[in-house]
């Protein structure tokens, strides 16, 4: 069993940082060992959050060489011991689905009812985080004003100096905007009936043949993802052709998105004839991809790989299984294009998405892989969506 073994070794290299400090309400104490900073700054910084002029967590400076240090700081209520569950800390989720209730938990500052968790992080991260309470009470960081969706809700974000936001959400969404229509398809390889959106590009002309992009979870990438939006700026800034895209909705993402489940062959056989009827797309397999997130990034590799419909593959912070590794082609007749975004902080998931890179290299395919020092959630993939598709469909 290589991949197994491959799977099992492949490891997180985390970095050692020796020093953090306190400078305008950060910690600071350089020189100094981490175990010998003392509860006085803590304290100190405590005193400055509840007066409101200082925000939590606590960011460390970059030191020359290592990680810098993110302090978490959570007031007490009750008798329960905060914890933060988090990207870099672990949400306490297991492989076998159960959790483990005594992650992140938190160290007593002084004599106060505030606790605190210091841990390294990447330069450029960007970490999700809420506050524990119990087993079930999840809170937002009330000292921390940046929040983000995930999927069941809000959290708490902090990010690093180093971190840069797309741009594409930095700017005003691009006009003239590509059209969205909505449609529902009937299928008999389903048995039912699945929901697409289509988008074309500004400038749509139907005597062209464009490149066609195939999401999987559509309104979640169309909504949550704003996938539309990404697409305008790429095309109108030249960081991508126009192409199409067509985002096709899940019913049950257990049963949709599993290996070998019935939407495989609705996927590159019902949905790609209806779009080649009703819009100017290619008809070579080597100009369309079809991209998925998470448990949907493992439905577009079964795709791609048990059928010669898509020859371009993107997977954003892919939810992979040995199985479905072990079914990619070797090159032969086929050249797979893949785009690989995963999550440094994704414990769950990142081995096999470094297994499938070196099984895709390994079997001559041409892969793009990216690493990205952020955790396994909705505001990673929508923030490196630009680049699968820069990856799959840049100029």
């Amino acid at each position: 069993m290589r991949l197994h073994a491959l799977l099992v070794g492949l490891a997180v290299i985390v970095g050692v940082a020796v020093a953090v400090y306190f400078e305008s309400g950060r910690l600071q104490a350089p020189g100094t060992p981490e175990s010998a900073i003392g509860t006085t700054l803590l304290e100190d910084a405590v005193r400055e959050i509840e007066a409101g002029t200082q925000a939590s967590p606590l960011i460390g400076e970059q030191p020359r060489r290592g990680q810098p240090t993110v302090t978490f700081l959570a007031k007490a209520e009750g008798t329960d011991v905060p914890r933060i569950v988090s990207d870099v800390t672990g949400w306490g989720e297991r492989a076998d689905g159960s959790f483990d209730y005594n992650v992140g938990r938190m160290t007593r500052v002084g004599q106060t009812r505030w606790y605190s968790l210091e841990t390294k992080v990447e330069p450029y991260a960007r970490i999700d985080y809420l506050i524990a309470y119990g087993g079930s009470d999840y809170r937002l960081d009330p000292h921390n004003p940046r929040k983000v969706q995930r999927v069941g809700g809000p959290a708490s974000e902090v990010v690093l100096p180093g971190y840069i936001p797309p741009q594409e959400f930095v700017d005003p969404p691009v006009q003239p905007a590509g059209i969205i229509t909505e449609t529902v398809l009937a299928s008999r390889a389903i048995g039912d009936s699945r929901r697409v959106i289509v988008y074309t590009p500004p400038g749509y002309e139907t005597g062209g043949r464009y490149p066609l992009a195939v999401f999987h979870d559509g309104a979640l990438v169309v909504n949550s993802g704003e996938a539309p939006r990404v697409l305008d700026w790429l095309i109108s800034h030249n960081a991508i052709e126009p192409i199409v895209a067509v985002f096709v909705d899940p019913k049950s993402r257990t049963d949709d998105l599993r290996r070998g489940a019935p939407m495989r062959a609705f996927v590159a056989g019902e949905l790609l004839s209806w779009v080649a009827a009703h819009y100017s797309v290619t008809a070579d397999a080597a100009a369309r991809a079809i991209i998925g997130v998470s448990a949907g990034a493992r439905a577009a590799l079964d795709t791609a790989s048990a059928l010669d419909a898509f020859d371009r593959i993107g997977l954003l912070i892919p939810a992979l299984e040995e199985a479905g590794i072990e079914d990619i082609p070797r090159r032969g007749g086929r050249h797979l294009r893949v785009s690989i975004v995963a999550a440094h902080y994704d414990s769950l998931n990142l081995g096999s998405a470094r297994a499938a890179q070196i099984t895709l290299s390994d079997r001559g395919h041409k892969v793009d892989f990216v690493e990205v020092p952020e955790g396994h959630s909705t505001a990673t993939w929508r923030t490196h969506l630009r680049t699968v598709l820069i990856s799959l469909f840049g100029k």
